[in-house]
């Protein structure tokens, strides 16, 4: 025999067999979890009458008429709880049953996370005597259908075609305004627009990732082909790859973008300073220091993490964290400077001057007198450069404060040996110190080198190059001379006539093993051929060094500066020949054929076709080819 009975708290019902009868379980209702005491199973005496009595049949009418029904055991309120099970780290407990459908902290201390209590259930029974209807129990419903009567679903439906057919449709259309019909078409050209916009919007996502692939691409393919180049060339040649990808990580304008372009940079930079004095090491140390200007950004990308401040006294309007370290270009700048330790004076002294012109044309003067002379020259040389920086500024910006500040801290030194202060000197009107006297009328070569040096750079200064270019060419040595017409390229307006009187100087010359030529003058004036159009001459100035990696490096200059002031014509690969056998492939054959791929695939668009051309060069120039491609296609 079974024993049927209900769960006192939630009225869960049971049946279990009568041995049960008298213990104590766990409701299985996970909404209740109460114990109870299951019931023992009723035993009625054989003589027991059946009847009931009348005092007890009574009380059994009244209970079943009462409003509210009798609930057994039923619960007071305020003892009633909810269970509660906790989504994040799985704690149970049980809440009161008046906070139900609200919001509490989870009690586990390790967690503490904001949790919703579910609504509480009714644990009441279902009471029959509450209609769902408030007419009469025998009352017709209104699904019973009378007799003779037709039902609205049975009629037919007339279209509305013949409704409008006999004007009877009852509706008058109004004619509609102006203003709402521009608020209609409006509506219906920004949801094409948007559309048109989201479509963009996904095209644009997908080329970005193919670009993106292009880079990466670029970069695993000369990772298997290093190991055949030179040590030394393959290291400086992955610098100028991973510079490329610094640069094209950083135009995504994106935090973590240009968080990996910062680290591209820094690992080019340890790759540079780990190779012996060289040349090219310099050469490629230049570059450094150069991608480190393209960090260089707004104040608003500067507070979105986007880009660096120029100079560490710029306050940011992002208040910094615990233990972060904002990097400045003014840091990253001298950091790539100091790479520069050991090159040649001369060397040194022409990326002073080109480093400061691109500064002063960026409005960053201030950093350029502050950070070059520090960086790039030691304490004898500090004086000449702090006068050529100021005199590269003048030459830009003569409102600047900074050339007459320098002028003025050189003029209470005791003793100066500067030769450009003496320009400066001249320029500015202070007649004393007199450091050196003008150098005497005539055609005829002087020997006093640093006399020519100092006045040539006044004529020039001064507007007259004619003056400055005679000057120039009465220089005793060649190296004096080329050193001269460098200057009358750089600051002329017509770079011509000291080009070519420079070119004539290095024909006459060439072979001879007891002239020395200094290759940081014959870059200089490669580099000014190349800007002025004069790219043949650039490349016939470049062939006459004698090192091939600086040679190299040369030829690529020019094709930088050819392509930046022509950025409407395309590059000639043969410009920056690459040699098949990887022993002599140097940095500079790698800078020059990402640069041309650059500029081609800037004025075509055409990344199948670019790439189809970059296919055919030498193995070792083709992952530079598509670093260039990639860096094309984001100039567009």
């Amino acid at each position: 025999m079974a024993i049927a009975f209900t769960c006192p708290h939630c009225l869960f019902a049971y049946r279990l067999p009568e041995k049960f009868g008298g213990k104590q379980a766990k409701c299985k209702n996970p909404e209740c979890r109460k114990i109870i005491t299951i019931p023992k199973p009723i035993t009625i005496p054989d003589d027991a009458s059946t009847a009931l009595s009348q005092e007890e049949a009574d009380a059994a009418a009244l209970a079943a008429l009462a409003d509210e029904p009798t609930r057994p055991n039923e619960t007071a309120p305020e003892e009633k709880t909810i269970p509660v099970n906790c989504p994040y780290c799985d704690h149970k407990w049980t809440v009161p049953w008046a906070m139900g459908g609200k919001n509490v902290l989870c009690p586990n201390p390790e967690c503490r996370q904001r949790v919703r209590v579910s609504e509480p259930k009714e644990d009441g029974p279902t009471d029959w005597r509450q209609m769902k209807t408030k007419l009469p129990s025998g009352a017709k419903q209104n699904f019973e259908k009378l007799e003779g009567v037709q039902d609205a679903s049975d009629a037919k439906i007339v279209s509305g075609a013949a409704l409008r057919e006999a004007d009877a449709t009852g509706v008058e259309i109004e004619p509609r305004s102006l203003q709402e019909k521009l608020v209609i078409v409006l509506t219906v050209v920004g949801l094409v627009g948007g559309l048109a916009l989201g479509i963009g919007a996904l095209l644009n996502r997908r080329t970005t990732e193919r670009d993106d692939q292009l880079m990466t691409e670029a970069l695993t393919r000369f990772e298997t082909l290093a190991g055949e180049m030179n040590p030394a060339d393959a290291a400086l040649a992955s610098a100028v790859l991973k510079l490329a990808a610094a640069e094209h990580a950083l135009r995504h304008n994106d935090f973590k973008k240009t968080k990996e372009a910062h680290s591209l940079l820094g690992r080019a930079s340890d790759e540079v300073r780990r190779q012996p004095p060289a040349p090219g090491r310099y050469a490629v140390a230049v570059e450094v220091a150069f991608s480190t200007l393209v960090f260089a950004g707004s104040d608003e990308e500067v507070k979105d993490q986007l880009r660096f401040r120029w100079l560490p006294d710029v306050e940011s309007s992002r208040p910094l964290r615990i233990n972060e370290k904002t990097p400045t270009i003014f840091e990253e700048l001298g950091r790539a400077l100091s790479l520069l330790a050991g090159a040649d004076p001369e060397f040194r002294y022409a990326v002073a001057r080109r480093f400061t012109r691109e500064l002063a044309r960026r409005g960053q003067a201030e950093l350029a007198a502050n950070v070059i002379p520090l960086t790039l020259f030691l304490d004898p040389e500090r004086d000449e450069a702090r006068a050529v920086v100021a005199l590269e500024i003048y030459k830009i910006d003569k409102s600047s404060p900074f050339p007459r500040q320098t002028a003025e801290e050189l003029k209470l030194q005791k003793s100066i040996t500067s030769i450009s202060a003496q320009t400066l000197f001249s320029v500015l009107g202070i007649t004393k110190p007199v450091l050196h006297v003008p150098p005497p009328p005539g055609t005829g070569p002087l020997s006093s080198d640093a006399s020519l040096l100092a006045y040539t750079g006044l004529h020039l200064l001064e507007g007259r190059p004619e003056d400055a270019l005679q000057l120039a060419k009465r220089g005793a040595r060649p190296d004096v001379q080329l050193k001269l017409l460098a200057l009358c390229a750089e600051w002329s307006t017509d770079a011509g006539p000291a080009l070519d009187a420079a070119r004539a100087v290095v024909e006459a010359n060439r072979g001879k093993r007891d002239v020395t030529m200094n290759p940081a003058h014959v870059m200089r004036l490669s580099q000014a051929a190349a800007a002025t159009g004069r790219i043949d001459q650039a490349l016939s100035l470049a062939d006459s060094l004698a090192d091939d990696a600086l040679k190299a490096w040369t030829r690529a200059s020019a094709v930088r500066e050819w392509t930046a002031a022509n950025p409407g014509a395309a590059a000639e690969e043969a410009w920056a020949e690459a040699p098949d056998d990887p022993k002599r492939f140097k940095p500079g054959h790698a800078l020059g054929r990402l640069l041309i791929a650059r500029q081609n695939t800037r004025l075509t668009h055409d990344r199948n076709g670019e790439r189809k051309k970059t296919d055919l060069w030498p193995t070792l120039a083709q992952p530079f080819g598509l670093a260039g491609i990639a860096l094309g296609l984001q100039d567009r």
